[in-house]
């Protein structure tokens, strides 16, 4: 659990311009969500608002912060009541959640991780290189600092589950092989997922992310194997870098089925017992129902 007092001092918001560009609270200049040298705290940032007469600051997800934000559009009734898809997932989360700046939608904050980002019309849900807006009018409450940004890995694994087509992220891994709900890799899937994507991308969001998904999955030294054969340049750099994961909280971590995410944005086809299971209904699913029957396959009482 957090509190947005906490998320407020980290160096992590930027400001916003009427049509949404991020700025640097440094600068002056346009921010980038991939670069945190044009970040700074909340009090920066909105200095900068008021110098700069932007309209509003926003906070910016990173991996290591293990919060993410779910973005929910055009919530309201014509008489002001919450629809029910939106009243389902905010009392589901019941976490931070506020209204956006156009009054029509909600943002929630909730700790936790997803294997990657979900966009679908009306849901987005969003832990790393995007930003939020932040209002500071939060939904069914009228104080912003001091309210709690709730701990909500299995509600976050059922909407994932319930919104996103891919993998189903799992709460632990199991060697030799991973088990993520229908899904079974051994050392040489990964390898061969590994082999489509470029060895010397940006280090922070590129190279980083894939080694913390491969160690997710072997933490030992197969997994280190495994990245120095894939990427040679970084061979000095995986040995430090593989030693700091190890004290990582686990809410925090990327899952082996984000490597997986972006293998297949490089041509990459998973072998058939690879694949989720079809579920022709699950993206109309009751997300209660989702949550409870993740739970249930947990070992949580339900």
């Amino acid at each position: 659990m957090k509190t947005v007092a906490e998320l407020k001092t980290l160096s992590q918001w930027v400001g916003y311009t009427s049509k949404k560009i991020p700025m640097s609270p440094h600068t002056g200049a346009a921010a980038a969500s991939n670069n945190p040298d044009t970040w700074g705290t909340a009090a920066e940032a909105w200095a900068a608002k008021k110098r700069n007469g932007w309209a509003g600051i926003g906070y910016v997800f990173t991996i290591g912060a293990g919060v993410v934000g779910i973005d929910l559009d055009d919530c309201f009734t014509e008489d002001g009541r919450l629809n029910d898809t939106a009243r389902q997932i905010v009392q589901m989360m019941n976490s931070y959640t506020e209204r956006s700046p156009s009054g029509k939608g909600l943002h929630i904050l909730a700790c936790g991780s997803i294997p990657h980002s979900v966009k679908r019309p009306g849901f987005e849900m969003y832990n790393e290189l995007r930003y939020f807006t932040v209002t500071g009018h939060q939904y069914g409450a009228s104080e912003f600092v001091g309210c709690n940004i709730e701990d909500r890995q299995d509600e976050m694994n059922a909407l994932f589950v319930v919104y996103d087509g891919d993998y189903e992220p799992a709460p632990r891994p199991v060697r030799p092989a991973i088990e993520r709900g229908d899904i079974s890799v051994s050392i040489a899937e990964v390898e061969r997922a590994l082999g489509v994507l470029p060895p010397q991308g940006d280090y922070n969001t590129d190279w980083l992310p894939i080694l913390m998904a491969v160690h997710d999955a072997f933490p030992d030294e197969r997994g280190i194997a495994l990245i120095e054969r894939w990427s040679p340049g970084y061979k000095g750099e995986v040995a430090r870098k593989w030693r700091s994961f190890e004290t990582a909280e686990r809410a925090n971590r990327i899952t082996i089925a984000s490597l997986f995410h972006r293998a297949k944005q490089y041509g990459y086809e998973p072998p058939r017992s690879a694949r989720a299971a079809p579920n022709a209904g699950r993206r109309g699913a009751d997300i209660t129902d989702a949550l409870t029957q993740r739970r249930r396959n947990n070992g949580y009482a339900v």
